[in-house]
């Protein structure tokens, strides 16, 4: 057997690779779980969409399957972050959502609080990072972080709507149209 030499010293006969010094495991357990929740918050926004669609939202229904899909890329760039340091994300488990809601009003205030949330979690990354001093890391907590003033900025502007406008038939049938444009 012919002694490696270079970068290959040290990769091991099963191809294992030794971890990154640039990433601590710590800081790649808060990217796994960032994934699952990115992936969690897209199947919530899914349900809402399915829901909406069925009961006559199809307006709201089409913005909530668009939200959805931008969650599913938010996961990507997680992803593509632990990949880019020669770790493997792990496919998550995901848990049921619900297949019933109140009405768009409730899923407006559902997906703000359900925002809120994924902001805390986001800077709770970003205090880890700063705290391990992997500032490559805190460069992509920037980049959801400034995600999340858009995503609250998109729900506090229904939310707003809602108060504005009220709840009758009437101004969710204008709310739900004025969606579908978006």
């Amino acid at each position: 057997m012919e002694k490696k030499s270079g970068i290959f010293a040290n990769v091991k006969q099963n191809n294992n690779r030794d971890r990154n010094p640039l990433f601590s495991s710590s800081c790649e357990s808060y990217l796994q779980r960032r994934i699952q929740q990115e992936e969690q918050s897209s199947r919530k926004y899914h349900s809402m969409a399915m829901w909406l669609k069925n009961e006559g939202f199809d307006g709201a229904g089409s913005l909530w399957a668009k939200y959805a899909a931008e969650e599913m890329g938010h996961a990507d760039w997680s992803r593509n972050y632990l990949l880019s340091m020669g770790i493997t994300p792990q496919t998550p488990v995901l848990n049921a959502e619900p297949n019933a809601y109140a009405g768009l009003p409730a899923i407006i205030e559902l997906s703000y609080d359900h925002e809120v949330e994924i902001t805390k979690q986001i800077k709770e990354i970003g205090q880890h990072a700063m705290k391990e001093g992997d500032h490559m890391l805190y460069t992509l907590v920037g980049q959801y972080l400034k995600e999340q003033v858009e995503e609250h900025d998109k729900m506090q502007t229904w939310i707003d709507k809602l108060k504005t406008f009220g709840t009758d038939p009437i101004a969710l049938r204008w709310l739900d149209e004025e969606m579908g444009k978006h």
